[in-house]
């Protein structure tokens, strides 16, 4: 499966977005739902993407608000690991899927 230039829907527990992936140094995220409530925050953010095995990449980001955001894709098993500092120094974890969206 060739990641670049997919999308991909993201389920969290906390939260559902979209990954537009262009490139290996860039990325949209589309939120599209939080806590259960639809939003549509929106946001594209240069990435560095390490491949640890075929299909199987750690990302990392910073976002405008502050947050730093290191993830491990896993696109065989269509897993997600998230783990993200926020400005206030809060540091959450999160495990969810990752599912290309066909038809793109």
């Amino acid at each position: 499966m060739t990641i670049i230039g997919n999308k991909f829907a993201v389920d969290f527990p906390m939260a559902k977005s979209i990954f537009d992936i262009h490139s290996e140094t860039s990325l949209t995220f589309n939120i599209i739902e939080k806590d259960g409530n639809k939003t549509d925050i929106k946001e594209t953010v240069e990435t560095k993407m390490t491949e640890i095995r075929p299909q199987l990449f750690m990302v990392t980001w910073k976002e405008a608000n502050g947050n730093t955001i290191t993830q491990i894709h896993d696109y065989e098993r269509e897993i997600i690991y998230s783990n993200w500092t926020t400005p206030k120094g809060e540091f959450i974890n999160a495990e969810g899927t990752l599912k290309l969206i066909d038809n793109y």
